[in-house]
């Protein structure tokens, strides 16, 4: 007997980085963020979180600039603990010595949480960067299943996109959050809002009961992730 789809909307984070005025003006969300707070030149950064989620473990990985972070040299894994503010100090890699700008991320082993920076690889004041965003844009990026064909295509219906932002479409195994998964096009987000959108389910994941679908922006750090029972539905 075929399995009952049933929609299942996630919320997905939308990762900024940016440095706020005070801790007190932290205010409780499902943003996790992170500030550069000191730099040791080829050796150590600190780094300042916000609104972490409560005992998650982060992979901290570490690249080159302009990369997020995404593939990068593994340094550690953190224990997010009570979760909210906690200043982390992380060691630079010696593949990364004498680069001059840096990649760090911290992306969640399980719960779809990621967050990331870069940094000046000196001993100067740290500044932090933004992570550049749509003008005028707010809120969240969604999106609903509201189409499967088995084994062949499945659409979704977007809610609230950014205008003009080019999203990696990803799929992979359920529990992944589509994080890593097979790249099936690259998708532009065109006027925003409310799009509907049909994508063909890779060969790799054919056969599968639940498959997972991740919208992944190019720049801005927005992405959003949701999963489908993989039998034709309505």
């Amino acid at each position: 007997m075929k399995r009952l789809f049933i929609p299942f909307l996630l919320l997905l984070v939308l990762v900024t980085a940016f440095v706020p005025q005070s801790v007190d003006n932290v205010q409780a969300s499902t943003i996790p963020t992170f500030s550069i707070v000191s730099v040791v030149e080829d050796s150590k950064v600190t780094i300042k979180t916000y609104n972490f989620p409560k005992d998650i473990d982060f992979e901290v990985t570490m690249g080159k600039y302009g990369t997020q972070g995404i593939g990068g040299i593994l340094v550690t894994t953190t224990d997010s603990g009570d979760g909210g503010s906690q200043s982390l100090t992380y060691d630079v890699p010696a593949e990364l010595k004498g680069l001059d700008r840096i990649a760090i991320r911290l992306e969640a082993t399980s719960g779809g949480y990621y967050a990331y920076n870069w940094f000046w690889n000196n001993d100067s004041e740290a500044t932090t960067p933004t992570v550049p965003v749509v003008p005028g844009y707010t809120g969240i990026p969604t999106f609903l299943i509201s189409a499967v064909v088995e084994d062949s295509t499945v659409t979704i219906k977007t809610n609230n996109f950014p205008k003009e932002v080019k999203f990696k479409v990803l799929m992979g195994k359920y529990g992944t959050a589509g994080i890593g998964g097979t790249l099936v096009t690259t998708t532009d987000s065109g006027d925003g809002g409310a799009l509907t959108l049909t994508y063909d389910i890779p060969a790799a994941l054919k056969g599968l009961d639940r498959i997972a679908i991740r919208l992944e922006a190019t720049s801005g750090g927005y992405y959003a992730y949701n999963w489908f029972w993989n039998n034709t539905y309505p």
